[in-house]
């Protein structure tokens, strides 16, 4: 049996690679996210979405195959849930530092510490947002099916 040829789905020219063994593949991966851009890793690293397949498209049996792989995918939520949690609580944490630094100032509005304010509340807020989404997302997909 010949082995399969498979991509790593990052962007860019990336040559395809065969698959012998997982510790091939994991290197062959590791390798692959040392050479990709800062930018791609970290959405990576904080944006689950990427792992779902869209299960509305495509006829009932590419439907169900969608959210069969769904259900598959949703046990790295929590993952995705902790980092979120940890990257709001370190917004939060800047938003009353920053404030508190902006609030000493002789004139605050033009105080360089409002825009640092005003940009850590807006991440809070983000992160709030995706943790409820992606909380919601993993009850949906952990629920029973009848």
């Amino acid at each position: 049996m010949a082995p399969r040829r498979t991509s790593l789905g990052l962007p860019g020219s990336l040559p395809n690679i065969v698959m012998k063994d997982r510790d091939t593949m994991a290197r062959t991966v590791g390798a692959a996210y040392e050479e990709a851009p800062f930018f791609f890793v970290a959405q990576r690293y904080l944006w689950p979405f990427w792992l779902f397949q869209d299960a509305n498209r495509g006829d009932r049996l590419a439907r169900a195959a969608a959210y069969r792989h769904n259900r598959r995918m949703r046990i790295h939520l929590p993952v995705y849930l902790l980092r979120w949690l940890f990257t709001g609580s370190l917004a939060y944490v800047s938003t009353i530092s920053f404030e508190s630094l902006a609030a000493n100032a002789i004139r605050p509005i033009t105080h360089p510490y409002w825009l640092l304010t005003i940009a850590s509340g807006v991440a809070f807020v983000a992160s709030l947002c995706m943790l409820l989404v992606t909380g919601y997302i993993y009850l949906y997909l952990s629920r029973r099916q009848r």
